[in-house]
């Protein structure tokens, strides 16, 4: 037994020396343990196969990520999104399957690098500044540097997300720009070119020239007209440089305060208003240098202005001009005067001209500080108006009416015979140039003459302008007149606001009705029932209307035939007294219980009266019908209705009038019917 177990187990470990023999010779890998590819780039995925996986089998791949990287059935790896995936491949054969994996890492590759030229001065090689100073030709952008100078290189990498910002900086000529740690600094005058590339895409870069120039260490400023420069006027600054061998020796002009004067490329001043400013000149070559010059600028008299049109004096009379010399900022605003003609008016040093005798001359103001700027005024010597007079007295016209004036000027030797008009009130009445009035709207104003010799004398007129009356009409065509009691129609006056509101009432049967009138109110008042017309006539014009009047005891025209309970039911009877036909009867009823209290039958639940009416037409001494009525709010009573009362409070006639008849007038009755009480046992 011993010698077999011995046996079996020395062909077991043979077995499986063989076996592991066997698996030691199969490899299933990729032949990199990763994978680097920019987004959008692809690659074959390289497998490594010995032993039985060389047989062959089934072999599959897949992407731990897809949208990071994918890969397609032959092994092509497309990465598509920044990042890092694993893929997989697999091989299964008929026994078994091997499987193995490679890291792919998807790179965001740098597209533009762009330097950061905030503080530095770019230019275009074909620009102004450029002209004669580049040796080299170039069509890349030029920064323009002093010699010494130094600059921070700092770029900016797009997209911000690459996988790697790095930018590397080189000088085509260290002698000339040398580069240091981040720092470009200017060593001497000349040119080369500095290129910016991505450390990670080095095919990504932006170039620029490099001009070094000989810097300004001075600049000293001059004016061709001194320190003070008029408005109007101006002056070119000049700036000398130095070094005499400066590579640019152009500046930059800057006015501190281009509301007093202003300054152009040329360095031409051009003042503005009267101040003080300062000039700067800055040289453009980078280097900073600046220098300054103030100047004064004056402001000359360039017009003088009379607050007068002209002057008029009487002989002997004294007056002023006033003379103003513009602008009013000016330095010096003194002015001389002067008479064309001293024998008709002289002139003192303050503007007092005085009348000497009848006629006309020129007094004269011309600037003390520039005698070519003057200015004249016409004064002439008068004999002044003493008094202007109207025609006539007061003036009264229509609306829409015009009228002309006439008025006298005194004494009839006035130098000036010429007057001008207004009106107090326009709206009322206006008046044009020769005197001539338009009534416009009715009311009063006064008409006013002044003279124009300057007298201020004055003379005035009272116009009244009237609205005729141009129609009439009375408010209502038809009036029913209570008899015995009084109303008043009223006449409309065409137009509203007519002067004359005044109207003449007339009846044409006294015997019906009586008129009185006040105004355009006429005070009616029946006498005896009938018809008969009202007559109104205007006092302006004798306009008339007409309106129909119509006596009658209105209040008692429906009266109450009957009133009575049948069962709980109201039955009324209602009876037409007048001589017309009315469709349309008011009414209200009460109810009370048999102690005399209000019973309640309206819905509102609190009132003990309700409204109603009856809606069909009522022919003189014509009685109502039964169940034609309405009856509006009403419910029936939870108790026995004891007393009723119905009160006739109006009625509408076929043409549409409606009589309200007062409360006083109410044609009414009352219906009471014995209801017994319960009687009470005792317990």
């Amino acid at each position: 037994m011993k010698k077999r177990a011995g046996y079996g187990l020395i062909l077991t470990m043979a077995l499986v020396l063989i076996a592991f023999s066997a698996l030691a010779t199969d490899v299933f890998r990729f032949a990199e343990k990763s994978i680097d590819l920019f987004e959008g780039e692809t690659a074959q995925a390289q497998l490594q196969m010995e032993g039985a996986p060389e047989a062959g089998g089934t072999l599959t791949y897949s992407s731990a990520n897809a949208k990071t990287a994918k890969v397609d059935a032959d092994g092509t790896i497309t990465a598509l999104k920044k990042g890092q995936v694993t893929v997989k491949a697999t091989l299964k054969a008929e026994k078994k399957s091997w499987s193995a994996t490679v890291t792919v890492n998807v790179i965001r590759r740098v597209t533009n690098v762009t330097l950061n030229t905030t503080r530095l001065q770019v230019y275009r090689p074909t620009d102004a500044i450029l002209q004669g100073l580049l040796r080299e030709e170039t069509e890349n952008d030029v920064i323009l540097i002093p010699a010494g100078r130094s600059f921070d290189l700092r770029s900016t990498v797009t997209p911000s997300d690459a996988n790697s910002k790095k930018v590397v900086y080189e000088s085509s000529d260290e002698g000339v720009l040398k580069i240091s740690q981040g720092t470009a600094k200017a060593a001497q005058a000349g040119e080369c070119d500095l290129t910016i590339y991505s450390a990670q895409n080095p095919e990504v870069m932006e170039q620029f020239h490099v001009l070094v120039t000989q810097p300004v260490t001075k600049l000293t400023l001059s004016s061709s007209a001194g320190k003070t420069v008029n408005v109007g006027e101006s002056t070119t600054l000049k700036a000398a440089v130095e070094p005499a061998n400066a590579s640019i020796q152009s500046v930059e002009w800057t006015s501190k305060n281009p509301q007093v004067a202003t300054v152009d490329a040329n360095g031409v001043v051009t003042p503005v208003k009267r101040g003080t400013v300062t000039i700067e000149a800055k040289a453009v070559d980078g280097s900073g240098k600046t220098a300054s010059i103030g100047l004064n600028i004056a402001q000359g008299v360039t017009r003088i202005t009379f607050q007068e049109d002209g002057l008029n004096l009487a002989t002997g009379q004294t007056g002023y001009l006033h003379a103003v010399a513009l602008p009013t900022n000016a330095n010096e605003k003194s002015i001389t005067w002067s008479s064309s003609d001293p024998g008709i008016a002289t002139v003192s040093s303050g503007g007092q001209v005085k009348g000497i005798k009848r006629g006309e001359c020129y007094i004269t103001a011309t600037s003390k500080s520039n005698p070519e700027i003057s200015n004249s005024i016409k004064v002439q010597v008068i004999q002044r108006v003493t008094q202007i007079t109207f025609t006539g007295g007061p003036v009264s016209l229509p609306i829409q009416s015009a009228v002309q004036l006439s008025w006298q000027v005194l004494p009839e030797d006035a130098s000036i015979q010429e007057v001008t008009f207004s009106s107090s009130n326009p709206k009322v009445a206006t008046v044009d140039g020769n005197g001539f009035v338009r009534g416009i709207t009715r009311g009063s104003a006064n008409i006013t003459a002044s003279a124009t010799d300057g007298s201020n004398r004055r003379g005035q007129v009272r116009v009244t302008v009237t609205q005729p009356v141009e129609g009439i009409s009375i408010q209502y065509q038809v009036y029913h007149v209570q008899l015995e009691r009084s109303l008043n129609a009223k006449a409309i006056i065409q137009p509203s606001n007519a002067n004359n509101q005044n109207v003449h009432f007339t009846v044409d049967d006294e015997y019906i009705a009586s008129v009185s009138d006040s105004k355009n109110i006429g005070r009616l008042r029946g006498l005896h029932s009938g018809v008969t017309t009202l007559t109104g006539v205007t006092e302006d014009g004798g306009y008339s209307a007409q309106a129909e009047v119509r006596v009658a005891d209105f209040n008692r025209a429906i009266v109450v035939d009957d009133l009575y309970m049948e069962g709980d039911n109201i039955r009324i009877s209602l009876r037409n007294r007048s001589d017309f036909t009315v469709d349309r009867v008011y009414f209200t009823i009460e109810t009370f219980d048999q102690d005399g209290n209000p019973l309640v039958c309206n819905s509102d639940g609190v009132s003990n009266s309700f409204q109603g009416s009856y809606r069909l037409e009522l022919g003189p001494d014509e009685r109502s019908e039964h169940y034609r009525f309405e009856f509006g709010d009403y419910v029936q009573p939870t108790t026995s209705i004891s007393t009723v009362s119905i009160y006739v409070t109006g009625w509408r006639d076929l043409e549409g009038y409606t009589r309200s008849i007062p409360e006083d007038s109410y044609p009414s009755q009352s219906y009471h019917r014995f209801v017994p009480k319960p009687v009470q046992t005792e317990p």
